[in-house]
Parts: structure tokens; C-alpha cells; sequence
């Protein structure tokens, strides 16, 4: 009877599995009919979507290399560019102030030979005054000692001597 008992139980068991594998098989093909195929599918699509984007990211970050090497040369052209507008206008200013510079000492000796002149013209004018009135002076003496009046080449004469006394 033991012998029976065990038969009857494996029976049991062989037939549960048997029905378990025909529904698994069955389970298994209405999954890949139904599931499998969408599923693979949708993960075929994913993959290409993810290909795709880093595909597109890796062409971004060229293209935001490209574009950071470009800024970077604009940046080094205009530093150029900033440094040459610097020289430039440094250039221009100590060009002026040259310029200013020899036009002041122009005028300034212009102002100084003009003053000059004046002041030989000046000078030959007091002395002319001071020649007239030494004449003045000296003939009225001369008149006082001599007690007459005396040609006017004689006064002539003495204020030319009396001139050359005070300049020696």
C-alpha cells in the first residue's frame, strides 16, 4: 500500500507539472505574441532615442567647442584691436603735445624777438630824449656861461662831446 500511496502521489505531482509546463508554454506564447513584440520594440525605439541623443549631444558639445574657440579668437582680436586703439591714441597725444610744444616755442620766440625790437626801439627813443634834453640842458647853460645864443651846429658840437664824455 505504501507503494500505491507513492504512486498515486507522484501521479499527482507528474500530472500538476505537466499541466504547469503546457501552461507556461502557453503563458510564454501569448507573452512573446502579445508583450514581446510591443516590448521589443518599444526598447528597439528607446535604444535608437538614446543612440540619437547622444549622437546629438556629442555634435552640441563640438559645435559649443567650436563655437568657445571662435569667442576665444574674437576675444584675442578685439584685445589686439584695444591695444592698438591704445597706441594709436598715445601715438596721436604725444604727436600733439610735440606739436603744441614747438608751436609754444615758436611763439615764444617770436614774443621774445618782438620784445627785443621794442625794447632796442625803446631804448633808442629814450636815448634820442635824453640826447634832446642833455641838448636842451647844455644850451641853456651854455647860454648862461656864454651869455649868448649859439648856432645850432655849434650846439650840435657840444652835446656830441658832452654824449661822448657821459659814455666814456
Amino acid at each position: 500500500m505504501t507503494f500505491n500511496i507513492l504512486f498515486a502521489a507522484s501521479d499527482i505531482y507528474l500530472g500538476n507539472t505537466i499541466w504547469y509546463l503546457i501552461t507556461f508554454a502557453i503563458l510564454m506564447l501569448l507573452v512573446k505574441h502579445y508583450a514581446w513584440g510591443p516590448v521589443s520594440e518599444m526598447m528597439e525605439k528607446r535604444r535608437q532615442k538614446v543612440i540619437e541623443d547622444l549622437d546629438s549631444a556629442a555634435d552640441a558639445r563640438k559645435k559649443a567647442e567650436i563655437l568657445a574657440n571662435e569667442r576665444e579668437a574674437a576675444l584675442k582680436n578685439s584685445r589686439q584691436e584695444a591695444t592698438k586703439i591704445l597706441s594709436d591714441a598715445k601715438e596721436n597725444a604725444q604727436k600733439t603735445s610735440t606739436e603744441i610744444v614747438t608751436a609754444a616755442n615758436t611763439e615764444a620766440v617770436s614774443i621774445r624777438k618782438k620784445a627785443e625790437a621794442e625794447a632796442k626801439v625803446a631804448k633808442s627813443k629814450a636815448l634820442e630824449d635824453a640826447r634832446q634834453e642833455v641838448a636842451n640842458i647844455s644850451v641853456a647853460i651854455a647860454e648862461k656861461v656864454i651869455a649868448k645864443n649859439l648856432s645850432a651846429e655849434d650846439q650840435k658840437d657840444l652835446v656830441d662831446q658832452f654824449i661822448k664824455g657821459l659814455n666814456d
